[in-house]
C-alpha cells in the first residue's frame, strides 16, 4: 500500500471540495490521522473507503464553518483557459454528488467498489449515477457549442 498515492487522492478530493490548498491539506492530514488511529489497515481499498468517508465529512464540516467569498468579476483569463472554461462551467453545473462521482472515478481513478463503499451505496448505484452524470455533462457541453 503506497501511502503517498493514497494521500494524493485524498488531498485532490479535499481540494476539489474546499477549493483551498491549506484547508485541503488540513482535511487530508486529519483524515489520515483518524485512519491511522483507527487501525483500519486491512487492504488498500478498505483504507480508501475509510479515508474518503472521513475526508467527505471533514470537508462538509469545513464548508459549513467557512463563509465563501465570490471571485472578483474582473479576473483576467490566462492563455488557454478558454478551451477548458466550457468544461469547468459544465462540471460546475452538475450537482455536488455528480461532481464527486466524476472526481473519484475519472480524476482519482477509483474502482467502483471503493466509491460505493465511500458513499455507502451499491456498485450498481455508482454505475447508474455516474452514467447519468456523464450524460448530463455531455448535454451541458452540447449547449455551449456554437
Amino acid at each position: 500500500m503506497d501511502i503517498e498515492t493514497l494521500y494524493d487522492k485524498i488531498y485532490r478530493y479535499c481540494y476539489h471540495r474546499l477549493r483551498s490548498r491549506e484547508a485541503a491539506e488540513d482535511a487530508a492530514q486529519e483524515a489520515f490521522a483518524r485512519w491511522l488511529a483507527s487501525g483500519v489497515c486491512r487492504s488498500e481499498s478498505a483504507a480508501l473507503r475509510y479515508l474518503y468517508a472521513v475526508a467527505r465529512n471533514l470537508c462538509v464540516d469545513e464548508y459549513r464553518r467557512k463563509k465563501q467569498e465570490p471571485l472578483p468579476q474582473d479576473l483576467p483569463a490566462p492563455d488557454g483557459a478558454l478551451e477548458t472554461l466550457a468544461l469547468r462551467q459544465a462540471v460546475a453545473a452538475l450537482s455536488r454528488e455528480e461532481q464527486e462521482l466524476i472526481l473519484m472515478r475519472y480524476v482519482n481513478q477509483e474502482p467502483v467498489s471503493v466509491i460505493a463503499g465511500a458513499l455507502g451505496v451499491s456498485r450498481f448505484a455508482v454505475y447508474r449515477r455516474t452514467s447519468a452524470a456523464l450524460e448530463k455533462l455531455r448535454a451541458l457541453m452540447k449547449e455551449d457549442e456554437p
